[in-house]
């Protein structure tokens, strides 16, 4: 067979590696923080767990596919058999990348959710309605990938009597239903954040705090852009090459958005001169930039301080908020 695409291969392998090196790390230290120092491990916690799980098992498929399935290849150069990995390997990937999405998607609703059960409890129920989608529709998507021919083996035997769905356009289904439900999870808190008594600046740096899932959009965004063609290509096995590129990145920034916030409060215990040097440096700058001001602790700091006590005592939210509302009176 005429690798048609190798530097996609190349790319392929280097994406995972990095990617595991850096979001294992991640979670294994997000578990620490919140099993050892927190004392929260909570559901959010087995949800992103389950999603790495799900997520190593589809690079692993992707993987596969691009050396054994004929990814990045003209469908003209290859052989039957192998055309039949190829369906096996693209059914196995969707079916196990949907659940990954969901579960990370869901870790999110529950921080989402023990931040703002007792300032907004409006709010809960539109969180308790995106949960309820996600779940929904993830359900639906995989149940239409799994048992979309009848019978199943036709699915990647095409020399099998039967009939199919439209399987390409489940996949672009799951691409869409997926950009849609990030978008609505970086857009989520907004009206929260909006509303408090902060300058604009720190509004919008909650609300990165908050969205960490942007990254995840926009990845998201391009996939789907990817994908798109698949519909209609007389080429999938090479054209699918790019689009797996896009899922391996988004299935390792899943995992790292939802670990990342922790970080400082990893490092608070076990290298807090990293911390106090962090702070003794933006206090350094205010001096100079205004020798007669006071020195304040930096306002976006505090912002970290509040989400961090939050997440530990979730009954302490009315003190979270009046802290909150002190937000004028800091400088960054």
């Amino acid at each position: 067979m005429d690798d048609s695409q190798p530097w996609l291969q190349t790319a392929n392998r280097v994406l995972i590696g990095v990617g595991l090196a850096i979001n294992t790390p991640l979670l294994v230290m997000r578990i620490y923080t919140k099993i050892r120092l927190m004392r929260k491990f909570w559901w959010d916690d087995v949800c992103l767990i389950l999603a790495w799980m799900f997520s190593l098992g589809t690079q692993a498929i992707i993987l596969y596919g691009f050396g054994h399935a004929g990814y990045g290849i003209h469908a003209s150069q290859v052989p039957l058999s192998v055309l039949s990995t190829y369906r096996k390997c693209m059914l196995a990937a969707s079916t196990i990348y949907v659940p990954a999405l969901a579960f990370a998607k869901l870790a999110l609703l529950m921080l989402y959710y023990r931040l703002l059960q007792a300032t907004h409890p409006r709010y809960i129920y539109a969180i308790y309605a995106v949960g309820f989608i996600i779940a929904g529709y993830s359900i639906a998507l995989s149940l239409a990938l799994i048992f979309g021919c009848s019978p199943i083996q036709k699915s990647w035997d095409m020399t099998v009597t039967g009939s199919c769905i439209n399987i390409s356009g489940v996949y672009l289904a799951t691409a869409i239903t997926n950009t849609i439900s990030d978008v609505t999870l970086m857009l989520l808190p907004i009206p929260i954040v909006w509303g408090l008594r902060l300058p604009v600046i720190q509004k919008i740096g909650v609300l990165c705090m908050f969205g960490v899932g942007f990254l995840t959009t926009s990845i998201s965004i391009v996939r789907l852009a990817t994908l798109m063609p698949l519909v209609t290509s007389q080429d999938q096995t090479h054209d699918i090459a790019l689009a797996a590129i896009f899922i391996n990145i988004e299935a390792n920034t899943i995992i790292i958005c939802g670990s990342f916030p922790y970080l400082r409060q990893f490092l608070r215990y076990h290298a807090p001169r990293w911390i106090e040097y962090s702070l003794s440096s933006r206090r350094k700058y205010s001096s100079t930039e205004s020798p007669s001001a006071p020195v304040r602790k930096p306002g976006l700091t505090q912002l970290q301080d509040d989400i961090e006590r939050a997440v530990n005592h979730t009954d302490g939210m009315a003190s979270v908020e009046g802290n909150i509302e002190r937000g004028p009176r800091e400088v960054l």
